[in-house]
């Protein structure tokens, strides 16, 4: 077992040897989160109301397993990690495979079990020779506000979403963009951007991140994600995602 999850259960048993919360006391609390990503995080964020995406579909389903109450708070991804280090919002949700080992490992945060798998890749324009397995000291298009693991070892060029991202690679102001597989496909369709998947350069798991104060929710967190798994709830909102297109 990694060690980010260790300290994540060493937590959670610190705080229910601290304190017993109550039932009631449970469900009076309103866990705020964001999760909206850029707001182009298509299809994990849609913008549609109606069909919101993969990620607001979960959580929703999570915090209902969980009898917790939530509100979704719409935030750029800067603000949200500013809100979540400040305490103005209680949880995001977070691949440790884009963090670096000090920030899996802060004391102020706990991590839930995996949600589902994501994948994010190095894409170019065109195939390069080799792959681009090493991106040191290279310049490299990244949205603005996201984690990168490896962000030490090139210069990042900034954008506003994952859709600008494809569309500066595709003007060519930058040749390189790191993206997620999803929003790079669903983007380079919407609007015509020939790309190429160069090199995987994560390949992790979406966790709830919560901050180390609701430790004690846990339990409840991780039941409700297993039991949402174990009926096949959690693939059926991804599939479904997957096969319709919506909002943005």
């Amino acid at each position: 077992m990694t060690s980010w999850l260790l300290l994540s259960q060493d937590a959670v048993a610190s705080a229910l040897k601290q304190s017993k919360h109550t039932s009631d006391s449970r469900h009076a609390l309103t866990l705020k989160y964001s999760i909206s990503g850029s707001g182009t995080f298509y299809p994990y964020f849609t913008n549609d109301p109606q069909h919101p995406g993969i990620l607001p579909d979960l959580v929703a389903k999570i915090l209902a397993q969980a009898a917790l109450q939530g509100e979704n708070i719409v935030l750029p991804a800067k603000r949200t990690n500013r809100y979540l280090a400040s305490g103005k919002i209680d949880f995001d949700l977070i691949s440790p495979a884009w963090l670096k080992a000090a920030q899996r490992s802060d004391p102020r945060f706990v991590f839930s079990e995996a949600i589902l798998q994501i994948r994010e890749y190095v894409i170019t324009r065109t195939p390069t020779e080799p792959p681009l397995s090493d991106l040191s000291d290279l310049t490299v298009g990244t949205v603005r506000g996201y984690y990168y693991h490896d962000d030490d070892n090139f210069t990042r060029v900034d954008f506003e979403s994952e859709r600008a991202l494809l569309q500066a690679l595709n003007k060519g102001r930058v040749d390189r963009i790191i993206i997620g597989d999803l929003p790079a496909r669903y983007w380079s369709e919407q609007d015509n951007v020939t790309l190429h998947f160069n090199q995987q350069h994560s390949h992790g798991t979406l966790h709830i991140r919560l901050r180390a104060e609701h430790a004690h929710l846990l339990p409840e967190l991780n039941q409700a994600i297993e039991a949402l798994r174990g009926s096949g709830q959690i693939a059926q909102v991804e599939a479904y995602y997957l096969a319709h297109s919506f909002g943005q």
